[in-house]
């Protein structure tokens, strides 16, 4: 029996520039979980003498199906601890737990 090589083309994107997130926000249904990253810088402009302060969001979502999301966990709790052992312990402020209705009010106040 002849064995048959096959050619697969590979192609990488490097084109896309690295996305900073600082604001995360997750959501989900029954079939899918979509992690929505968000970039949120201000933007100061001069308009006829005066300071006019835009703020500028740029999202990036992953949507993943159950499973990936597990396993995306497990990935970055193991990275996570890896982190800790090499580096120290993150430490959390224990008083900037917010509630799901808070961060909705937090995120509207801080974009203005």
């Amino acid at each position: 029996m002849v064995e048959r090589k096959k050619k697969v083309d590979f192609n990488v994107d490097e084109g896309k520039e690295v996305f900073y997130a600082n604001n995360l926000a997750i959501f989900n249904n029954p079939a899918e979980f979509i992690l929505d990253f968000t970039q949120i810088t201000p933007r100061v402009d001069m308009i006829q003498d005066k300071q006019i302060i835009t703020y500028v969001a740029k999202h990036n979502a992953i949507v993943l199906n159950p499973k990936q999301a597990k396993i995306f966990f497990s990935l970055l709790k193991e990275n996570i601890e890896k982190y800790e052992k090499k580096f120290g312990k993150i430490k959390l402020e224990r008083d900037r737990k917010i509630k799901k209705e808070g961060l909705v009010k937090k995120f509207s106040e801080y974009i203005g």
